[in-house]
């Protein structure tokens, strides 16, 4: 006995047929060399349970940071990027169930007659509800894999909003060891200039006895203009570094914050981990790992879009002249209809896409992969300079040290009629020099620290509990407790 097939079932048939004879390409993700071990020997103790910030034991630099996570406009963008991305994902994802619309509509129509010479006008009133009811089979896996893409754009969105918030810590701590810096140096030319001005008193009362050269008292006037000058220069630098702190505080920059009056010592060492579990602790290249499994799925999508879809629509309602019977199941009309479309010519477009998609994983690999090159590079720099400016730290302070007692012995010396003045000029300024020096290298070691910190992906802890909390929360709370990571 023949089977019969009625048009519907032949749709269904067809398309499965179809999809048996197509396949999905995949890209594979990519292969990166990863290190067994850091070039520099590091300590590699278990993973600290606090974040970073308090190895500078600065608790107003805590402080300072919590204020930029609270009002930073531009970290309130990135929160702001991951509920878009949320809602996105949202909008992608509902184009797998079905779409269902209320209607109603009135019509009504006027008729004329005439019976014995007499002309009529006649009035008939159809009122109509229905709902109306379309869904797309995702045959493919088409919608399913843009879904899967806007899933995973959140995921980058919210490793993006992590990234910004280490960032931010980063350039707050940075900013305010620059402002300390910018202090320690005014308050040195501030006492270089007091020490110039009582030397310049004493040579001007010897000139005036006959003891002292007028050239002494010309190159004393000169090195007081000279400080002057210098503490103007030094001044600028310090308002400027209170507007930049001031600035990723979210306040107005009026150059009023005030700093400590000491560089904190680093004492605490640095947990590195391996270099395989960058991968995972960085945000940056958790966001650069997500961005490619996105574009592997678009990639799938529109290869996708090259084959036919299959839609199903349906409606049901009531339709009558009396709004009484409109709620009657005697007045109840539906249909239901399915419909197969399938591409035929439209100039290589869909195929351009899909190659563009490709196109776009190739990127994606590309910038993996050198995203993955510069983080090593970061680690591995910021691990080899720790080591050489805490020598230069070492080295520094013991200049320091001893320019400052050549400069008392040079000056004491010079009073005793044993050395000229020139002399005198060359200890002062090899001691001015080595303090200053010694202050910027603190400095400098602090900053590599922080980009250390930075580079090994911030807080050494398990914060994946925290990232799945991260997805249900808005703008407002998504800077809360980021130290406590």
């Amino acid at each position: 006995m023949m089977k019969l097939y009625t048009p519907f079932s032949m749709i269904i048939l067809f398309s499965f047929v179809v999809v048996g004879c197509s396949t999905v390409p995949r890209e594979e993700y990519p292969k990166a060399e990863i290190p067994v071990a850091w070039q520099q020997p590091v300590s590699m103790q278990a993973t600290q349970k606090a974040a970073w910030i308090k190895d500078f034991n600065d608790p107003q630099l805590e402080a300072l940071i919590q204020q930029a996570l609270a009002n930073n406009h531009d970290l309130k963008a990135s929160a702001a990027r991951v509920e878009a991305a949320l809602a996105q994902a949202r909008i992608a994802g509902a184009a797998l169930n079905p779409s269902v619309n209320g209607n109603m509509d009135a019509q009504r129509r006027r008729s004329n007659s005439e019976n014995n010479g007499n002309v009529s006008n006649n009035y008939n009133t159809d009122l109509g509800l229905g709902v109306d009811i379309s869904w797309e089979v995702d045959l493919w896996g088409r919608l399913s894999n843009r879904a899967n893409a806007a899933t995973l754009d959140v995921e980058v969105s919210e490793a993006e909003w992590q990234a910004a918030q280490l960032s931010l810590a980063a350039s707050v701590a940075r900013s305010w060891f620059n402002l300390t810096e910018a202090q320690l140096q005014l308050n040195l030319v501030e006492q270089r200039l007091l020490n110039l001005s009582d030397n310049l008193i004493t040579i001007e009362e010897d000139f005036k006895l006959g003891l002292r050269d007028a050239l002494d008292v010309y190159l004393a006037r000169a090195d007081v203009a000279g400080e002057q000058a210098r503490i103007a220069n030094r001044r600028s630098d310090l308002l400027s570094a209170r507007r930049t702190l001031e600035i990723l505080l979210g306040q107005y920059p009026e150059g009023l914050i005030n700093s400590t009056s000491t560089l904190t010592p680093l004492r605490s060492p640095i947990p590195s981990g391996l270099p395989s579990e960058l991968l995972q602790r960085r945000p940056d290249l958790i966001a650069s790992q997500k961005r490619l499994a996105s574009t592997n799925e678009l990639a799938a999508a529109a290869h996708a879009d090259r084959f036919p879809r299959l839609t199903l629509t349906g409606d049901v309602g009531t339709r009558s002249n009396d709004l009484s019977n409109l709620v009657s199941s005697d007045y109840l009309v539906w249909s239901v209809f399915g419909g197969l479309t399938a591409p035929i010519f439209d100039s290589g477009r869909l195929e351009a896409e899909e190659e563009r998609a490709v196109a776009n994983i190739k990127m994606a690999e590309a910038n993996y992969n050198q995203a993955l090159l510069n983080a090593f590079q970061e680690v591995e720099a910021g691990l080899i300079n720790e080591t050489l400016l805490q020598q230069q730290e070492a080295a520094l302070k013991t200049a320091s040290e001893e320019s400052q007692a050549a400069e008392d012995l040079a000056f004491d010396q010079y009073q005793s009629g044993l050395l000229n003045f020139v002399t005198v000029l060359e200890s002062q300024r090899r001691s001015f020099d080595a303090q200053s020096t010694e202050i910027d290298v603190r400095n400098q070691r602090l900053q590599n620290r922080i980009n250390l910190y930075l580079a090994l992906g911030g807080a050494f802890v398990d914060d994946t509990s925290n990232q799945q909390d991260a997805k249900q929360k808005t703008s407002t709370d998504l800077t809360k407790g980021f130290l406590s990571k």
